[in-house]
């Protein structure tokens, strides 16, 4: 798990890897001088808008899963009725 967070946060660091913008959003901001100078927020922008479902996702998956797990967990470890020795098997 650390290692897929650790993965994650890297992405996110190093967006000039990840070259996150198409083609034409690419030229015209490198042909403005405005946007040659947003032109890195641009890059972090478009990858926070593309992992932000997959984080949300997972943590209501993670959610989703450690109730399940409780749940699980609470049912194995209540004590079981003694067995009635009338009873044949």
């Amino acid at each position: 798990m650390a290692a897929i967070l650790t993965v994650g946060i890297l992405a996110l660091g190093w967006p000039e890897g990840a070259s996150a913008q198409c083609a034409m959003c690419k030229t015209a901001l490198t042909n403005s001088p405005e946007g040659r100078e947003i032109g890195e927020q641009f890059n972090r922008a478009i990858l926070l808008m593309i992992g932000a479902p997959y984080v949300v996702f997972g943590l209501v998956g993670a959610a989703i899963f450690r109730e399940r797990l409780r749940e699980t967990w609470h049912r194995l470890r209540r004590p079981r009725p003694p067995a009635d020795p009338r009873r044949r098997p």
